[in-house]
C-alpha cells in the first residue's frame, strides 16, 4: 500500500500522521525458515545486511516499514542507505533500523481487512523495539503542526494516514497521503549529457505514460556523484532516445534504455515538467511504471486542536536514535 501526494499538510480527524522516513520499503516477517526482510520486489536484503537476522519478531507476524539508515545527528540518509546495501559497501552511518509502522498478520492471520488503529494497537502491544527494530509513535488529526516539526528535525516529510482504512496492497491510495519537507518525485533516467572531467553532469528525465516517456525534466547531478552515475549506467546505454516526442542531440549526449528510477528534489512544477531539478539517488527497488506525473490531492483545512508541544514530542520518541 502507497501513498499520493498531498497538495499540502491539513488537520483531519480521521487521520494520523507519522514521520515519512528517507529509506527503503521493506517488510519483516519470521516463519518456519526463520526471519526474513524483504524489498518491495520480494528482494532478499538479508544478504547485504546479515546483522538484521538479529531482530526479535514473533513466529507469525508480518511487519509492513522502512529500511533506514542514520546519519550522525539521527536524521535517516537514503544516501547512506545506498551505500550500505550498494555494490561497494560501506558501514557509515547509525543502523540499519527497520521501522515498522504497520502489522499486516498476526499469528499467521491476516490483519488486512481491519482499520488501521487496530492494527497500530496490535503493533504497539507486541512490545517490538531494540537497536534493530523500531516501532515509530504517531499524532492525531494535527497534520500541519506535525509537518513543522518534521521541518524543524531536518526530516524528509510526513505521511497521513485515514484511521479507518483497510490495507490495500500494491495501490497508491488517497487513504494514505505524503507531503515532502523539499519537493521531490520519482522519475526515469532517459539519457545523460556527459562531462570529461566530471562524468554525468545533467540526468534527462522522464515520466512514464502510455504514449511512452514523456519529459519531465533536466536534472542537475552534483559533481560528487558525477562518475559514479556514469558508471553505474553504462550497462543501460541505448542507440536511440526512449522519449516519447523529439529531443534535441547534443555533444557529449548518452541515451539509455528506461529501466532506471532516479529521485530528484525540485523547486516546484510548471505543468508536467519540474523546476530546477537536482538528481539525489538512483531508487533501489525503483519501478519505471511507477514514476507517474503526481496529482497532488486536495484536503479540506481545518485547525489543529491539540497540545502545541505535542507534535514535537511525537518526532523525538519516533526517531530510532533521538537527538
Amino acid at each position: 500500500m502507497r501513498p499520493r501526494l498531498a497538495a499540502a499538510p491539513f488537520n483531519s480527524p480521521d487521520h494520523i500522521f507519522e514521520v515519512k522516513w528517507d529509506g527503503l520499503r521493506a517488510s519483516m516477517f519470521r516463519d518456519a525458515a526463520g526471519l526474513q526482510l524483504l524489498d518491495s520486489r520480494g528482494g532478499d536484503l538479508l544478504r547485504a545486511l546479515p546483522e538484521m537476522r538479529e531482530a526479535k519478531v514473533p513466529e507469525g507476524a508480518f511487519l509492513d516499514g522502512e529500511l533506514i539508515v542514520c546519519d550522525a545527528r539521527g536524521r535517516p540518509s537514503y544516501d547512506l542507505l545506498a551505500g550500505r546495501i550498494g555494490p561497494r559497501a560501506a558501514k557509515r552511518g547509525r543502523g540499519p533500523v527497520f521501522v515498522a509502522f504497520d502489522l499486516l498478520y498476526l499469528d499467521h492471520r491476516p490483519l488486512l481487512g481491519r482499520p488501521l488503529e487496530e492494527r497500530r494497537q496490535k503493533l504497539k502491544a507486541l512490545g517490538l523495539g531494540d537497536r534493530r527494530v523500531a516501532v515509530p509513535d504517531h499524532l492525531e488529526s494535527d497534520g500541519e503542526p506535525f509537518f513543522d516539526a518534521v521541518e524543524e528535525f531536518g526530516l524528509e516529510g510526513i505521511v497521513a494516514k485515514r484511521k479507518r482504512s483497510p490495507y490495500v496492497p500494491g495501490v497508491r491510495t488517497v487513504d494514505w497521503l505524503k507531503y515532502h519537507v523539499t519537493p521531490r518525485a520519482d522519475v526515469v533516467i532517459g539519457g545523460l549529457i556527459l562531462d570529461e572531467t566530471r562524468g554525468v553532469r545533467t540526468a534527462l528525465c522522464g515520466w512514464s505514460g502510455p504514449a511512452g516517456l514523456a519529459f519531465a525534466c533536466e536534472a542537475y547531478v552534483p559533481p560528487f556523484l558525477g562518475r559514479w552515475l556514469d558508471e553505474a549506467t553504462r550497462d543501460f546505454a541505448s542507440d536511440s532516445s526512449p522519449f516519447a516526442t523529439p529531443m534535441g542531440v547534443r555533444a557529449a549526449m548518452r541515451w539509455l534504455r528506461p529501466k532506471l528510477v532516479a529521485i530528484v528534489e525540485h523547486a516546484g512544477a510548471d505543468g508536467p515538467e519540474l523546476q530546477e531539478a537536482r538528481f539525489r539517488a538512483l531508487r533501489m527497488d525503483g519501478d519505471p511504471s511507477d514514476a507517474l506525473v503526481p496529482t497532488p490531492v486536495e484536503v479540506p483545512e481545518l485547525p489543529p486542536s491539540g497540545p502545541a508541544e505535542r507534535p514535537r514530542l511525537v518526532v523525538l520518541q519516533s526517531l530510532p536514535f533521538g537527538r
